[in-house]
């Protein structure tokens, strides 16, 4: 939707949706790393570290995310649209803290960052060419063009050498990294279902106008 049809308001109101969490991003599954071992933890670590930039500011992906709000003339402080965010926003928003702030849930953490990262490439191009159809300038969209790539790699990792590892180390931790990675795609599921719907017709998917 949003590479074919979102108007210009409606892909700024994506974007505030993404907010909440892409401009904190990766922090909630970063709790997680003191938690692993061995080749899972060096494995979460690497993707990781391409998360927050491997120590360059512009490169960290919550960065990226802030510069492509301000060409979008939207407020990229975190939590400045929080009231406007709907119940599906924050559900999948409290999912990733809570999985990631728990030590008896760490599996479910790296469940959900794994599919994250499985089902991001794809849709991280559409986003970028639904930017530039609406005349978003092409720094708006380079967030989005980071992660088509990035996330291509990231996907292998976090499978082979992240979530195999931690299964294969503790087979009981089999059924919570599939609690996470089912709760991402079905929260994120509902929430792309409820903005669409508004969106086709004609209603705002945020609780309130933007200011």
């Amino acid at each position: 939707y949003v590479r074919d049809e979102a108007s210009l308001a409606q892909v700024r109101e994506f974007l505030v949706l993404k907010s909440i969490y892409q401009l904190k991003e990766a922090d909630p599954h970063t709790f997680s790393i003191p938690r692993l071992q061995g080749r899972a933890k060096a494995a979460a670590v690497e993707i990781q570290g391409d998360e927050y930039g491997n120590g360059t500011l512009r490169a960290m992906h919550s960065q990226l995310y802030r510069v492509t709000m301000q060409h979008a003339g939207l407020d990229e402080r975190l939590g400045a649209y929080l009231d406007l965010a709907p119940a599906a926003v924050l559900a999948s928003d409290n999912a990733a803290v809570m999985f990631g702030l728990h030590r008896r849930l760490r599996a479910a953490a790296i469940g959900h960052l794994c599919a994250l990262e499985m089902t991001s490439s794809a849709p991280m191009r559409r986003y970028a060419r639904g930017l530039r159809r609406v005349g978003l300038p092409p720094e708006a969209a380079e967030y989005f063009l980071e992660h088509v790539g990035v996330d291509a790699v990231h996907e292998q990792v976090a499978v082979h050498d992240m979530v195999v590892p931690l299964v294969a180390a503790d087979p009981a931790l089999r059924a919570d990294v599939l609690l996470g990675a089912a709760t991402a795609t079905l929260l994120d599921g509902d929430l792309a279902t409820a903005a669409v719907a508004a969106w086709a017709s004609g209603r705002s998917a945020l609780r309130g106008p933007l200011p």
